[in-house]
């Protein structure tokens, strides 16, 4: 079903639900050496409680989080304890162990009656971590011990850290779609989902970049974990860049993949392109710099992440010599620094895809002093 207003989706990681862990034997802490410490037991953890959402993100980075529960925190209450919690990846030493980051307790008003506290925390995870057996372990510094105390920690204990969720063979026939007046176009979607957990397709669609316009398609799988629907377009939808979005959850995670293609309309001439180009300063000292800048568009829109390349001809001369690219952003903008050993001419150029022309930009003077 085709809809005309987007529904964002939410490609960053939700909020972690901690759940019950594994508990820890409880350790001593190194002595306070101070008299209040007699006055309260020796700060010890009874436990920890980790985060369900152990695996590695697909992309970007994201954390394991957890609280660790102490039940002894403090020596007095100005005097908390301390809490260092130690992590290795597969494969390093103990020589390698990384600080986790941890909230640390701070003051307060009275020791609470149980003297318990809990102390939040997390792990980083990177898409370029390996999954596999980590491990971690808890350690306590006493409240109100010296400040190069070391923590007693508690043994190591083992963490799964399950593979990254992934989607592979995205594919959208045909590309380019091109739309036919008065017909509709079918246009197929499919993709692999590799699952390494409960992961579940909570929507998939084809959607326009430049507009709001967009195809519902269906979530199911079929038994091998392929995906297959289709949807006809007609005439009136936009033509441009589109893409497939496939929005995925995992425990308390949501993702979005994405795989781009394009639609035109059958028998219309390519999109035309056009290139600004400003030069600021245009008079420069040798050796000091101007900034050459411009947008590129495709139609009336900016051209996203076009690659622009930058030409200079040497005043005098017929020539032009290629200096580089220039890379536009998302909004079809460009800058590019340079210093000009010579009087001359400045120009970009955008090279022809299959459905927009090449173009020009205007020629910019510098005058070097």
């Amino acid at each position: 079903m085709r809809k005309g207003l987007r529904i964002a989706l939410a490609t960053a990681t939700g909020a972690a639900v901690l759940a019950a862990g594994a508990a820890i034997t409880t350790v001593t802490p190194a002595s306070a050496g101070v008299a209040s410490a007699a006055r309260f037991a020796n700060p010890a953890v009874s436990g920890i409680d980790l985060s369900s959402d152990k695996f590695i993100p697909p992309y970007s980075s994201d954390k394991i989080t957890f609280k660790v529960h102490l039940t002894s925190a403090y020596v007095d209450k100005d005097k908390p304890a301390k809490v260092t919690v130690q992590y290795l990846r597969p494969d390093e030493s103990e020589s390698s162990a990384h600080n986790a980051d941890v909230t640390q307790l701070g003051s307060v008003s009275s020791v609470p009656s149980d003297n318990k506290a809990d102390v939040s925390g997390s792990i980083p995870l990177s898409s370029s971590d390996k999954p596999g057996d980590w491990k971690y372990r808890v350690g306590v510094t006493a409240g109100g011990a010296a400040a190069d105390a070391n923590p007693t920690f508690g043994a190591w204990t083992t963490m799964a850290i399950a593979k990254a969720t992934r989607v592979d063979s995205a594919n959208v026939d045909p590309d380019p779609v091109y739309l036919k007046s008065g017909k509709e176009v079918d246009v197929y979607a499919a993709f692999h989902l590799e699952k390494f957990g409960d992961e579940k397709i909570t929507d998939v669609r084809l959607e326009s970049k430049d507009s709001d316009d967009y195809y519902s398609l269906t979530t199911g799988l079929e038994a091998d974990d392929s995906y297959h629907d289709s949807t006809s377009m007609d005439y009136s939808t936009s033509t441009g860049g589109w893409q497939l979005r496939i929005s995925i959850s995992r425990g308390t995670k949501k993702y979005s993949f994405t795989k781009a293609f394009q639609v035109s309309k059958s028998g219309s001439s390519k999109a035309k392109s056009k290139i600004t180009l400003y030069a600021s300063p245009s008079k420069v000292k040798k050796g000091k710099a101007t900034k050459l800048y411009g947008k590129v568009y495709r139609g009336s829109k900016a051209w996203s992440k076009k690659i622009l390349k930058l030409y200079f001809k040497k005043k005098g001369t017929k020539k032009w010599k290629f200096v580089g690219y220039v890379g536009a952003t998302s909004t079809g903008k460009y800058t590019k620094s340079v210093k000009p050993k010579y009087d001359g001419y400045w120009r970009t150029t955008a090279a022809a895809t299959s459905l927009t022309y090449g173009s020009l930009s205007n020629i910019k003077f510098v005058d070097v002093k």
